[in-house]
């Protein structure tokens, strides 16, 4: 029973929640960047 409870809970694609975590701050980081970067430009 422990196993299937395992088993339904693993992240879809990678397996893992952790890289998904890792992923999405990557992400929220590198469009922060990008709008910033944007907006010293045409300031």
């Amino acid at each position: 029973m422990n196993k299937q409870i395992q088993d339904e809970e693993k992240a879809p694609l990678f397996g893992s929640w952790t890289i998904w975590y890792v992923l999405v701050v990557v992400v929220l980081f590198l469009l922060i960047a990008c709008f910033h970067q944007i907006t010293k430009t045409y300031s």
